[in-house]
């Protein structure tokens, strides 16, 4: 009779253990079904990178310097004689000739001198006209005909002044060029001291460089043959050549450099006195060398170049002559490739 109860606890222990089989089957079967797919295997990325051989010809070492345009004449125009101004003709931007009128002082009191100057002279002069006659025929002494002479010549100089006066009240410009400045309007008081116009000749344009003093002998050495050249942004892409005007002998203490002083040569139509401009100047030419853009350098001092073998290698190297864009590198590099 014991053994039907261990015969029923051993079936239903063997129907649990079916039951969970399933169970665990299912969801492995599950499991299976609903799973994300396997990535197939990729193959590997490989980095494109950009090769370069060394270019062979003339490498131009070049210093490139900011600056401003500026006239190489501006003139202030001040009166030589004292009066009130009557007239103005130059306004801001008027083009005058070199002798062309500027202004006019009122000629009044001038013009009245010069009457005065003149009975003066006209006086002495029929003094010294008799005197001279008489002196011919022995009537008069020799001192009488001396004074006589002196007091026309006095008198024939102040004429003259007075007459060079009144020509000043005219005021006049010595040089052609532009008006940038007026100091003064009509009415007002002037006398020598008193600033009329200032004006600036545009025809005759410069470029003022500071350049570093460690560059003062080769543009000592060089100032007529240097090649050089200049950009105006606001000109638009066009080049300008220059020439050397002058070189200050002398290096400011603050800032470590001269002052070099070029003429802008050609049509400079349009230009003005202080628009912005980059001065280039070829300090140095080697001709058959090879280099390399600046691009390929690694860290200042590292190559990698691609072996025969086609494998990436580097070395070291320092470049040594050099401009703003590439490096001189040995000649026998111009067979490699470089990364």
């Amino acid at each position: 009779m014991s053994s039907r109860p261990d015969d029923r606890r051993r079936r239903g222990a063997a129907v649990k253990y079916v039951v969970l089989a399933l169970l665990a089957g299912l969801v492995a079967l599950v499991w299976f079904v609903l799973r994300p797919p396997v990535p197939a295997p990729q193959p590997p990325v490989v980095t494109p990178v950009e090769t370069i051989r060394a270019t062979v010809g003339s490498l131009d070492r070049r210093l490139v310097f900011d600056a401003h345009v500026s006239s190489s004449s501006v003139v202030t125009i001040l009166p030589k004689v004292s009066g009130t101004l009557t007239h103005l003709r130059a306004d801001i931007g008027t083009q005058l000739a070199s002798g062309e009128a500027v202004a006019q002082i009122d000629p009044e009191p001038y013009q009245i001198a010069v009457n005065q100057a003149k009975a003066v002279l006209d006086g002495a002069k029929t003094v010294f006209d008799r005197q001279r006659q008489l002196y011919a025929t022995g009537a008069t002494s020799e001192a009488n005909y001396d004074q006589a002479r002196t007091q026309f010549e006095n008198a024939q100089s102040q004429y003259e002044l007075a007459k060079l006066h009144l020509s000043y009240t005219t005021i006049v410009s010595p040089v052609g060029g532009t008006v940038i400045r007026r100091h003064v309007s009509d009415g007002a008081l002037v006398s020598p001291s008193v600033p009329i116009v200032t004006i600036s000749d545009n025809r005759s344009l410069v470029l003022k460089v500071a350049v570093p003093e460690q560059w003062a002998g080769s543009f000592q050495a060089e100032r007529a043959s240097m090649p050089m050249s200049a950009t105006i942004p606001a000109m638009g892409s066009k080049g300008y050549s220059l020439r050397v005007r002058s070189i200050v002998p002398a290096v400011d203490v603050k800032t470590k450099t001269f002052m070099v002083e070029c003429n802008i040569e050609g049509d400079t139509s349009g230009i003005m006195p202080g628009m912005f401009a980059q001065a280039t100047f070829t300090v140095e030419r080697r001709s058959d060398v090879a280099y390399l853009p600046f691009g390929v350098l690694v860290a200042g001092n590292t190559l990698w170049y691609v072996d025969r073998s086609g494998k990436a290698q580097y070395l070291t190297f320092t470049p040594s002559y050099f401009n703003d864009t590439s490096f001189e590198v040995p000649l026998e590099y111009a067979n490699r490739t470089f990364i």
